[in-house]
C-alpha cells in the first residue's frame, strides 16, 4: 500500500523534476501566505478546489512556511485528483493518532503524500513501515534528479553493452 507513494513513476518524477528546475524566478505569494503556491497542475482544477486543499494542507502541517515547503517537496499533494480537504485532515489525525504530534509531523515533511493514505489505510499500517517509508521517500526526493536519471539510464546502457560485447567475444 505505502509503496506506491514511494516509488513514483518515472515520468512523474521527471515531471516534478523538471517542473522543480524551471518553475518561474518569481513566486509573487513569496511565502507571505497571500495563496497557495504556484503549482504547474493548477490551470486544470477551480481555483476553489486548489484554495480548499492549501487551507487544509495549512491546517495539518500547522504553518503556512512548512505546508510550503511540504508543496516544494511534492505539489502533487495539492493537486484535487490525488486528495480532497477531508483526506488531508483524516490523514492527518490518524497519523498523530498512531505516532504522535511530532512524529507525525516530521513523517509529514519526509513524505507530503503520506496524507492522500487516508485514516482507514494508516490505521492498519505499521508504525515502522510508515516510518521507513517516509525516510525512503525523502531519500528519493533528494536524489531522483533529471541529471541522475540520465546517468543512471547511461551507465546501464553501456553495462549491457559491454556485457554484449563480453558474451560475444567469449571473455
Amino acid at each position: 500500500m505505502l509503496l506506491a507513494i514511494v516509488v513514483p513513476s518515472l515520468s512523474y518524477v521527471m515531471h516534478q523534476a523538471m517542473w522543480r528546475h524551471h518553475r518561474p524566478m518569481l513566486d509573487l505569494n513569496m511565502g507571505l501566505g497571500r495563496g497557495p503556491p504556484d503549482v504547474p497542475f493548477a490551470s486544470s482544477y477551480k481555483a476553489s478546489e486548489i484554495a480548499a486543499l492549501w487551507k487544509a494542507l495549512k491546517s495539518c502541517y500547522g504553518s503556512d512556511e512548512a505546508a510550503r515547503q511540504a508543496v516544494a517537496q511534492n505539489n502533487q499533494v495539492l493537486c484535487p485528483v490525488y486528495a480532497t480537504p477531508s483526506l488531508l485532515m483524516q490523514s492527518r489525525d490518524s497519523l498523530v493518532a498512531l505516532l504522535g504530534k511530532r512524529e507525525a509531523l516530521e513523517v509529514m515533511l519526509k513524505n507530503p503524500m503520506v496524507l492522500t493514505c487516508g485514516s482507514e489505510g494508516l490505521a492498519n499500517a505499521d508504525p515502522d513501515e510508515i516510518r521507513s517509508t517516509a525516510r525512503t521517500r525523502q531519500l528519493l526526493d533528494k536524489y531522483v534528479t533529471p541529471l541522475n536519471l540520465v546517468l543512471l539510464v547511461f551507465a546501464l546502457g553501456l553495462l549491457k553493452i559491454l556485457g554484449l560485447i563480453a558474451s560475444k567475444y567469449g571473455t
